[in-house]
């Protein structure tokens, strides 16, 4: 009697269950690139809030950073009005796919997207909420001159 070459079912089957669950363990530690951009997005805006603290303190002049709805930039005083900063920094910065602000306070009062925060002198007392679906990230700036950036649930 001769026997038959080859593989049978259920070595197949296995093979096949080995593969998907490697497969599913790679899935799941590879970076989402979605939340790579939001993060890199909320950094950027923490940096320019920064930035807009760090130049108000070390020219002792002042500052803003204009929030609008979906993106930001810094400007400069010049004289009675307020210019965009020179170059890269004055650019709009916008905000990634799905993010958008919720909520702007300054010093407890709360202000509506499209305003300033001035730094001048003492860095002001600010919390910008970033939201995304139920999911929220908060921007908070401090009278030290911290500026932090909190995830939410």
């Amino acid at each position: 009697m001769r026997r038959a070459r080859g593989f049978t079912l259920i070595e197949v089957l296995v093979a096949l269950a080995i593969v998907g669950i490697m497969l599913t363990a790679v899935t799941l530690v590879l970076p989402d690139p979605d939340e790579q951009a939001r993060r890199e997005s909320l950094r950027g805006w923490q940096r320019q809030a920064e930035t807009a603290a760090l130049q108000a303190q070390s020219q002792a002049r002042a500052w803003a950073w204009e929030v609008g709805p979906r993106s930001a930039r810094l400007l400069q005083r010049a004289g009675d009005q307020w210019l965009p900063a020179e170059g890269a920094l004055g650019a709009w910065l916008p905000l990634a796919e799905g993010l958008s602000v919720t909520g702007l306070e300054l010093d407890g009062q709360p202000l509506e997207a499209g305003r300033r925060i001035v730094f001048d002198g003492v860095p002001p007392l600010f919390v910008l909420r970033i939201a995304e679906g139920q999911r929220v990230w908060q921007l908070s700036g401090q009278p030290s001159g911290l500026i932090t950036l909190e995830t939410g649930s």
